[in-house]
């Protein structure tokens, strides 16, 4: 089956019966609701279909859960040691540690893909519903996330995981709890060391930049993107030598794909409307939007990396995910009340197009295929 046609309607249908009473009670029903069939959909595809249709490690990732639950922890606290002490190779352990730990539950790398998945849905609900004031801007954000965000749940990167723990982090240092945001950040980056990315945000959202800062930074990205475009591999290997990481590096070593031209241009105009729509006052007023508004300098710049390799839409991805609540904050400070609706209704059925697009992504349970 093609499962976005399944999920579009259920949030959009979901989204209107619960918007009829706009309240915070039904802000988290619908969250919830949403969260769990989700979570469900991600964690119950089949690895097999993953790997073979769209080229994603999905079948790497079950073999190498299997291996770890297989492996003593002997070998385990080994590999500890030589990565952290010894410094030899580049595994990310925390990761290997969220296998072995879920694998005293469970051999079946589904439900390990289900407790996993928690780790990103529930900070990610957190965001939602702290971030949000209505219904209708969930709603987009649950279409944006089906659009442009969910393949890599179905793939079952360990950056998403890294994700889940930086928004924990987000919201730490949002509540003034540095150390617990500390804490957070390096569990990201036990799990995926590219994680390091989220850190100068948050000492921006630590350290409370002035609007009027952010909004010269955002500006002075837009004027560097035609600098990316052209040189991305120096950049990525800068970025890769710059951390010690010859593996991440390596991704700028290699001839330029090209492509992916429509997630570009579809990133920087979704960026474009932010900075012009959202003011340096809208910042100035509302704490929550100034917090969020901090990602978006950055995905500006890093967005044209995936025309040097696809895999570089996870470096972006850090940052382009908060365009989930970030566009909402945007229609509603550019457009007034009368007209807001109908603009929401426009956004919402363009990302459903683009959601929908050669059917709506082709789906198998695990017990399918």
């Amino acid at each position: 089956m093609y499962i976005n046609l399944v999920l579009i309607p259920f949030v959009i249908i979901l989204g209107l019966l619960l918007s009829i009473k706009d309240n915070d009670k039904n802000r988290l029903l619908y969250i919830v609701f949403c969260s769990i069939v989700l979570i469900l959909v991600a964690s119950l595809r089949s690895p097999e279909w993953m790997t073979l249709t769209y080229n994603i490690d999905t079948l790497v990732y079950q073999r190498s859960y299997e291996y770890i639950h297989d492996m003593s922890w002997g070998d385990f606290w080994s590999a500890v040691y030589g990565r952290y002490w010894l410094h030899e190779g580049e595994n990310d352990i925390g990761f290997i540690a969220l296998q072995k730990i879920i694998g005293l539950i469970t051999y079946n790398y589904n439900f390990f893909s289900l407790l996993a998945d928690l780790l990103f849905f529930i900070p990610f609900g957190m965001i939602l519903y702290r971030y949000s004031t209505s219904i209708r801007q969930i709603m987009f954000a649950y279409v944006f996330y089906i659009a442009l965000v969910q393949v890599f749940l179905f793939g079952g990167a360990r950056q998403i995981f890294a994700i889940g723990f930086d928004m924990m982090a987000l919201l730490a240092m949002a509540n003034r709890k540095t150390w617990r945001a500390i804490i957070f950040l390096l569990l990201g980056l036990s799990i995926h060391f590219s994680s390091f990315l989220f850190l100068v945000p948050l000492l921006m959202i630590r350290f409370e930049t002035n609007p009027r800062l952010l909004k010269l930074l955002h500006f002075v990205c837009f004027l560097m993107f035609p600098v990316v475009l052209l040189f991305p591999n120096e950049l990525i290997v800068f970025m890769g030598e710059a951390v010690g990481m010859e593996k991440y590096a390596n991704y700028g070593n290699h001839e330029i794909q090209g492509g992916a031209t429509t997630f570009i241009i579809l990133i920087e105009l979704l960026s474009l409307f932010c900075f012009i729509a959202i003011k340096r006052k809208d910042l100035e007023k509302n704490d929550n939007m100034r917090l969020l508004y901090v990602m978006t300098p950055f995905m500006t710049l890093l967005a044209p990396l995936i025309h040097a390799d696809g895999a570089m839409i996870r470096v972006s991805l850090y940052y382009h995910l908060f365009l989930t609540l970030l566009v909402p904050y945007a229609i509603d400070c550019l457009i007034n009340e009368k007209s807001r609706m109908v603009v929401y209704v426009v956004a919402i059925l363009a990302l459903s197009f683009l959601a929908l697009q050669g059917g709506g992504m082709r789906y198998y349970f695990f017990w399918q295929v």
